[in-house]
């Protein structure tokens, strides 16, 4: 456990933790989507597993390089090896701390003795604008309207430039889903419905028409 890794996070309000309450959860068809046979930590408690996919931070393995693999065979033992990761941070976690935070655990167990160097690539700060904003209400009439429903998702991970829409440009940001449900987003075999990339389409036009009147 890296030492106050997790400090910094953002509690959920009530607003949040109802609407996580009520967003619709398959715990079967999760697993088999994502082809595992139990949750991180064990976690068996369906709201747990809510508040941990919308609120914890993530660590992802990008790709691991050792050794050889080229043609033939070849016993000698590899000096030297790379790791990329990337960690999905939440609110208010700021990606050059939690990079410090990364040095010194290494440090303190002494992994930096054995030639272990971090290099820092890119860092976005997360940012989650407040469920009961306005804007939110605004994005959700027009999805009703496109859609027929909605579904009001508190936070996902990934990357994006929400942080600066608010710090740089004083404005509010809410992403519209508009992908398929297994459309097994980032993989090789990727993909999207046409039909709900053009509703998706209609949906923003609807926000900025919604925008443009009030």
């Amino acid at each position: 456990m890296i030492r106050d890794w997790y400090k910094e996070i953002k509690e959920f309000t009530s607003a949040e933790l109802d609407a996580l309450a009520n967003e619709p959860f398959d715990e079967q068809e999760f697993k088999k989507e994502y082809g595992i046979g139990k949750f991180a930590n064990d976690l068996k408690d369906i709201e747990e597993i809510k508040r941990a996919l919308a609120g914890k931070p993530t660590c992802n393995i990008a790709g691991i390089v050792s050794g050889y693999s080229g043609e033939g065979a070849k016993t000698v033992l590899p000096s030297t090896a790379m790791v990329k990761l990337d960690f999905r941070l939440v609110p208010d976690m700021m990606p050059r701390k939690q990079l410090e935070r990364l040095n010194n655990h290494l440090k303190k167990y002494r992994f930096s003795d054995n030639n272990i160097e971090i290099k820092f690539l890119d860092g976005v700060p997360p940012f989650r604008t407040p469920i009961d904003h306005p804007f939110v209400k605004l994005v959700e009439e027009a999805a009703i309207e496109v859609f027929n429903t909605a579904i009001i998702s508190v936070s996902s991970a990934g990357t994006g430039p929400m942080y600066y829409f608010d710090k740089v440009l004083g404005t509010n940001s809410v992403c519209v889903g508009g992908s398929y449900k297994y459309c097994r987003a980032h993989s090789p075999n990727e993909f999207t419905r046409i039909d709900l990339l053009n509703k998706t389409t209609k949906c923003i036009g609807s926000i900025l028409e919604k925008i443009g009147k009030r």
